[in-house]
């Protein structure tokens, strides 16, 4: 178990975090999901024993994980943070840089686990090459790697795919559910696209102002938003203004047949674009408003639909 209590972070007069009540379970993703200066990467920092809160602790385990004011060397050896300062040593091959972070392992263990990872990561062609020469987005991919042949309890993964091919996303995000399951790793993971947290996470964490807001499923989170600020997070939405009520829908969320209790809404045909698993039929609404719907099918010929 993964606790985070009653966590407050001030910088000169003003406030970061508030009163951040948190927990996580063995083998569960936390995503942590908001605008810009909420607050989210000064939590991690936190988390990981590298910045002193003003107020609260963390646990691991039930014992405290302190800050720099109480260790020489800041940092917590079961948890690791993978962020865009990457940590690695630079002079070292890529495959060193792996290697000298699994002293834990035998030699050919070590050795085996660090070939899957350069596979896993993309890295196996530059695996000989010096860190220091090797682009932003392959040492974000190494960063990674080391924290995971380190096997912490905990990883907490700050924009881990910002840089990231869509093929090697793909597969670190298979990697990431199966360490969940077989070693109950715990994640924190801090994203500025919702987007890619819904799939992976247990649970998330919307902030806003420096406080947790709401939290809840990923499920609850993309069909029942409790604002249009936080739908934004978690993919596309439309927006009207319905009988002077401000009503926001999903691109899939609506029906050709009328239903009791809803909304019907007249449309005009713009143009469609085929996005591969379904195609979007872009509209006007009242000549003004614009609004996107996702279909198996063009939707040229529908001239209203039901929400």
């Amino acid at each position: 178990m993964f606790s985070i209590q009653g966590i407050y972070f001030e910088r000169g007069q003003r406030s970061i975090l508030s009163n951040i009540q948190l927990s996580v379970k063995k083998g569960e993703m936390l995503g942590l999901v908001g605008p810009s200066g909420a607050g989210k990467s000064t939590l991690l920092h936190i988390i990981a024993g590298l910045l002193d809160a003003s107020q609260g602790i963390v646990k691991l385990d039930g014992e405290r994980i302190l800050g720099p004011k109480d260790r020489l060397l800041p940092g917590h050896p079961e948890v690791q943070l993978v962020n865009q300062e990457f940590g690695l040593d630079l002079y070292h091959t890529v495959r060193e840089n792996l290697i000298v972070k699994a002293n834990h392992l035998t030699k050919e263990i070590r050795d085996q686990f660090a070939d899957e990872l350069l596979e896993l990561l993309g890295l196996t062609s530059i695996k000989n090459s010096q860190a220091v020469y090797i682009s932003g987005g392959e040492k974000q991919r190494l960063a990674l790697g080391r924290a995971l042949i380190m096997e912490p309890k905990v990883i907490l993964l700050d924009e881990p795919f910002a840089h990231m091919d869509a093929h090697i996303k793909r597969k670190v995000v298979h990697y990431l559910q199966a360490l969940k399951k077989t070693r109950k790793t715990i994640f924190v993971f801090v994203t500025h696209d919702g987007q890619d947290v819904l799939g992976l996470a247990d649970k998330i964490a919307y902030f806003a102002d420096g406080e947790i807001q709401r939290l809840d499923t990923p499920r609850a989170f993309y069909e029942q938003p409790s604002s249009y600020q936080e739908a934004l997070f978690f993919g596309e939405v439309n927006r009207l203004k319905i009988d002077k009520k401000e009503v926001f829908f999903r691109p899939h969320q609506f029906t050709l047949m009328e239903k009791n209790g809803g909304y019907k809404i007249p449309l005009t045909f713009q143009f469609a674009t085929y996005y591969g698993g379904f195609i979007q039929s872009t509209f006007k609404v009242n000549k003004k408003e614009v609004i996107v719907l996702n279909h198996s099918e063009s939707l040229e010929n529908v001239e209203e639909i039901y929400i």
